[in-house]
């Protein structure tokens, strides 16, 4: 049943390459999110990166919590296999600003983790 906790990491993950990988694809058309973050432009694609990445590492931190370095080391890999396999799409490229704001959403989740983690989980 442990495999259980894994659920959400994979949905997540599923759902970030999904956006990702597709050359039209935009969290932006959604009804639900807000009109200044789908009206688009650098600075709402900024936050929507660096959102992602903070949603996904925190849902894998508090999935794995004894491998949070590990864990930790796998997403900054994550976020820079990803905008470097942004160069085989046409119409896409590598930013590294997009690398920048994917890492600076895992390292504010590790950050966050690691000031709030349980005594069982310390070093």
């Amino acid at each position: 049943m442990r495999w259980l906790r894994c659920i959400p990491l994979v949905l997540l993950l599923g759902l970030v390459l999904f956006f990702a990988l597709r050359p039209s694809a935009n969290p932006a058309d959604l009804a639900w999110v807000p009109a200044w973050l789908s009206e688009g432009g650098d600075r709402a694609d900024a936050w929507r990166n660096f959102a992602a990445f903070f949603i996904v590492t925190t849902v894998a931190l508090l999935t794995f919590r004894p491998y949070w370095s590990v864990v930790l080391i796998g997403m900054a890999l994550l976020v820079i296999g990803l905008e470097s396999a942004q160069n085989l799409i046409p119409d896409r490229w590598l930013e590294w600003s997009d690398v920048f704001e994917g890492l600076a959403g895992v390292a504010l989740a590790g950050f966050l983790y690691y000031l709030f983690r349980p005594k069982s989980d310390s070093l």
